[in-house]
């Protein structure tokens, strides 16, 4: 499997098969992205900056749901969760979706703002790779970001929804905080991909160019 980060919270993942995922698409005057060909799409939630629909090629599938679905090589099941730390009163209610392929767990956390529950712990721990956000002011903080990977054990954490040059969120942090709030002896690798078998630590990916 090939992961490539387009941003926000968005990113294309490629099986060997040649399954083309893409999560959370953004508009361009959010932070510019290519605009690549895909067979699903997947939306953790309806806020603006994670659906929009006309950012992503082909003649795809929508997965926006807590239906668990399987196309071609890729099973999808979803671990429903909230945006905020008062179960969805201020933002309402966030899915985290599951992607399980050739032997791999990859967990995408969407827009995550609440401490993990048991149940999110039992969807979504011990994943191959996990995508959190670590932003903070929508999402977890970068410390909160912290402390979820320690419950949720993942082998390798990718950071999303931060600020990063040409974003315009500029309420949200850098993915500084959250990388000073990690235990220091974890390896962290600044990549432009990732391709399997995957590294262990944390990889803070640079976003493609659009």
């Amino acid at each position: 499997m090939k992961i490539t980060y387009l941003g926000h919270a968005s990113f294309l993942l490629e099986t060997k098969a040649g399954t083309r995922i893409v999560t959370d698409p953004y508009a361009q005057d959010i932070l510019p992205h290519p605009v690549v060909k895909a067979q699903v799409v997947t939306a953790s939630h309806e806020h603006f900056d994670h659906c929009d629909y006309s950012q992503v090629k082909g003649d795809y599938v929508i997965v926006n749901s807590t239906k668990a679905t399987t196309f071609l090589d890729v099973k999808i099941t979803c671990a429903p969760c909230w945006h905020d730390e008062v179960q969805g009163k201020k933002r309402g209610p966030n899915r985290a979706y599951i992607f399980e392929a050739e032997g791999l767990k990859i967990v995408h956390l969407g827009d995550l703002g609440e401490a993990p529950t048991p149940a999110l712990v039992d969807a979504c721990g011990g994943a191959d790779v996990l995508f959190i956000p670590v932003g903070g002011f929508y999402t977890l903080s970068g410390p909160q970001a912290a402390e979820a990977v320690k419950a949720l054990q993942p082998k390798l954490v990718v950071p999303m929804h931060y600020r990063c040059p040409g974003h315009s969120f500029e309420v949200i942090a850098t993915e500084e905080p959250f990388l000073k709030a990690l235990d220091p002896a974890v390896p962290v690798h600044r990549l432009d991909a990732l391709e399997a078998p995957f590294p262990a630590g944390v990889a803070v990916l640079t976003p493609a160019q659009g």
